[in-house]
This record gives structure tokens, C-alpha cells and sequence, in this order.
């Protein structure tokens, strides 16, 4: 009660007053503290270290310790602890928050040293993020940002030159960043020079944006456009015939649509037609596409699919010999049942004397048309929000069997 006693009469003695309301200090131990008196409450800051002030598995960063880590680890003796998982990433992320916080408190205090050691901590972060991350939605989660952080890291460190008397390195900073010339390199008042330099971010840092976009992802049939949104970003589309197939697959992920289900969302139906249940089969090695109906046309399997197919019916008659062994009756069932259904599936795709069965010519140009519509779709998607054509275009598989295939370590709630 005493300690909630001296932070009200600490407010008390500091009435909010916007412009004004920064303080920087010393600690109990000597340390630097900066102050932030918000409307309803403070806001404290390690000046150096984490803002927070806490050591992340006996370092200064949580960065420090995966990058250590990713560092240390040889891959011959640890495959997967090579990547960041989505709960290292999401670490990460908070903590490229808290590290973002204090970057917009440094740049109003004109702490340019300081500044500018946040702002390169960042831009590492993303990029290790970028290059370690194991999930595509992770490495992608924060790019949307990167050239804020980039202005604001050169528009710092030429304000660090320029106060330290360099102002010869103003130039390649200036034009790495893509901020104004001010007509004059060095010979120029430098007080002028940094006015003008600090007006071309001060949007950035009045007005900074959030580093984690709203977690909403809309794909909305209205009317003849579509309303899409993923990462913050929104994108009103005109309908292209491709958006029906593409509603079909994100609705059902991880399901396998035959082609002739997809080719009727390509009429000019008034909305997207609902999937299908899927039947009750045993489906085909994963990766496998297999194709029935009439001859002519390509062959129903190919070569990975053959080899699919007899690694999968070695390991099938492993399983049923083991189960046979220790006198497994559910298990060997289970093989001998899969073992049935895909030999049955083989005698559809192979003839006499193992040549392949045809797939027909139909079932070929509907493969054909409704490939095209879904890349047209997905490249219409990425010209207005780029993260979401890559997400698409790394998650839909087309062919005979079209499907959705999100990461499972960054599943997608998508609203409709």
C-alpha cells in the first residue's frame, strides 16, 4: 500500500502535460531511467539493456540468446534446432515491440546514440527472424515494417554523425534512406541540415505503426468485388473467377479438391460455392495425385508418384509383418486394409504389362483452367498485399487434386 502511496504522489507532483512528459533519471543502483507520464500513469525505461530490464536466458536480448543458440548448434547434430519456432518468434516480436517503444522515447529525447543502437537492434532482429524463422508466416509477419525501421535507423545515425562533427558520412546515410538532399554535404549550417533530416521522420515518430498487425483475415464475396484483408493490410478487389476456387480451398485447409469440384466455382455464380463433404476413403501417399475416369489423355501417375506408392507398400508389409509377429490382430488389419486400397488404386492407374492408364482430356483441361484461374487469382492478390500472394502461393497446390496446405505452426483463421 505505502509503494501505490509514493506512485500516486509521484503523478500527483507530475501532471500530464503532452510535449512535456519525459524525464530521464538514476536508479537505486546508479542506473539511467527514462520516465514517461502518460495521461493515466507512468511509463519507466532501462535506458541500456532491455527496456524492461530483464535478462533473457542470462543475456541482454532474447535476440542475443537465439542467435547464440542458432550460432552454436552444428547441423549435423541437431537438425530442427536450427530454426526459430513460432513461440521463439513470437518472443521476438514482443520484444521488437518493447524495443520499438523505447526507440520513439529516444528519438524525442535526441538520444541519437541510443537511437540509433534500437533502431539497428531491430533491423537485426527482422532479419534473423527472416532467415531463421521455420514458419512463412513468421518470416513475414514484421516486413511490412521494415522500411519504417530503416528511415528511422539512418535518420538517427546522420543525426549522430552530424553532432559529432562528421558530417562527411551524412551523404551515404541520406541516400541509403531515401531522405531529402539538403543542397549542401557538410559546409551547410548543421543546424539547418538536421531540421530538415528530422521533418522527414517526424510523421514516423508522431504517428508510429503498430509492429503487430490486427490478426483478422477477411476473404468477403460483395457483390462484383471481393474484400480482402490479411496483416492489417486491405485490398478491395474487382471478382475474378479464380476468388471462388480460392474461397473453396481456404475454407477447407488440408482438403483435397478434385478439379471438377473447383471448375463449377469458376461460372459466374453470385457467391463462392460451399466445399463438399469430403467421402470416406483411404486417399493416396501424401504428395500423390491420382486421377480416374476415361482414357486418353496423361498418365494418372507419374514417376514420384510411382516411387511414393512402393515406398509406401514396403513400409505397409513391414507394419503388417511386425503385427503378424507379436500377434497384433487390429494393427495387421489396418495394413492388410490399406495394402487392398492401394492396390486397388494402382490397377485404376496401370494397365497390362504395367503401362500407365490415361487420364481423360476433360479431366485434363479442367486441370488446365482451373490452374490458370488460381494463379491469375493469386497474382491479382500479391500486387495489392504481397505477404498474402506469397503465403498463397506457397500453400495451394494445383493439379488434378487441388488443396490448401497452411503451415500448421501458423494456421490462419479466415473469415468469410
Amino acid at each position: 500500500m505505502e509503494g501505490v502511496m509514493d506512485l500516486r504522489s509521484c503523478l500527483e507532483g507530475w501532471p500530464y502535460e503532452a510535449g512535456r512528459n519525459i524525464r530521464v533519471g538514476r536508479g537505486v543502483n546508479g542506473r539511467e531511467i527514462i520516465w514517461v507520464r502518460q495521461p493515466l500513469g507512468l511509463e519507466q525505461y532501462e535506458a541500456d539493456g532491455r527496456p524492461d530490464g530483464r535478462r533473457m536466458q542470462g543475456m541482454d536480448t532474447a535476440l542475443d540468446f537465439h542467435l547464440a543458440r542458432l550460432h552454436t548448434v552444428r547441423p549435423a547434430q541437431a537438425a530442427g534446432l536450427l530454426a526459430l519456432t513460432p513461440e521463439d518468434c513470437a518472443e521476438l516480436f514482443d520484444e521488437a515491440a518493447i524495443f520499438h517503444d523505447r526507440l520513439m522515447v529516444l528519438f524525442r529525447l535526441k538520444d541519437w546514440p541510443r537511437a540509433e543502437r534500437d533502431a539497428a537492434l531491430i533491423l537485426r532482429l527482422l532479419d534473423s527472424v527472416r532467415q531463421h524463422a521455420c514458419c512463412a508466416g513468421d518470416r513475414l509477419h514484421l516486413e511490412p515494417w521494415r522500411s519504417h525501421i530503416q528511415r528511422i535507423y539512418a535518420a538517427a545515425r546522420a543525426m549522430n554523425l552530424l553532432a559529432q562533427g562528421r558530417g562527411w558520412g551524412f551523404p551515404a546515410v541520406r541516400d541509403q534512406a531515401g531522405l531529402p538532399d539538403t543542397g549542401d554535404d557538410g559546409a551547410a549550417d548543421q543546424a539547418m541540415i538536421g531540421d530538415i533530416l528530422l521533418q522527414s521522420v517526424r510523421d514516423l515518430v508522431t504517428a508510429p505503426p503498430a509492429l503487430r498487425p490486427p490478426d483478422e483475415s477477411l476473404f468477403l464475396h460483395q457483390n462484383d468485388h471481393w474484400k480482402i484483408q490479411y496483416q492489417g493490410r486491405l485490398a478491395l478487389l474487382k471478382h475474378m473467377r479464380g476468388f471462388p476456387c480460392l474461397a473453396c480451398l481456404l475454407r477447407s485447409p488440408g482438403r483435397e479438391f478434385h478439379v471438377s469440384e473447383l471448375l463449377v466455382s469458376l461460372l459466374d455464380a453470385p457467391a463462392p460455392v460451399p466445399p463438399m463433404a469430403a467421402p470416406e476413403r483411404l486417399g493416396p501417399p501424401r504428395g500423390v495425385r491420382l486421377t480416374t475416369g476415361l482414357p486418353d489423355g496423361l498418365p494418372m501417375l507419374d514417376a514420384q508418384a510411382k516411387r511414393e506408392y512402393q515406398r509406401r507398400l514396403q513400409e505397409l508389409r513391414q507394419e503388417l509383418a511386425e503385427a503378424e509377429e507379436f500377434n497384433d490382430p487390429d494393427r495387421a488389419a489396418q495394413s492388410q486394409t490399406e495394402l487392398n486400397e492401394i492396390a486397388r488404386q494402382l490397377a485404376s492407374a496401370i494397365g497390362l504389362g504395367g503401362r500407365d492408364r490415361k487420364s481423360s482430356s476433360a479431366a485434363e483441361r479442367a486441370r488446365c483452367a482451373v490452374t490458370k484461374r488460381l494463379k491469375k487469382a493469386i497474382q491479382k492478390i500479391g500486387e495489392a498485399i504481397p505477404t498474402l500472394g506469397h503465403h498463397l502461393a506457397t500453400s495451394i497446390k494445383t493439379g488434378y487434386f487441388c488443396t490448401y496446405h497452411p503451415d500448421p505452426g501458423h494456421l490462419i483463421d479466415w473469415k468469410f
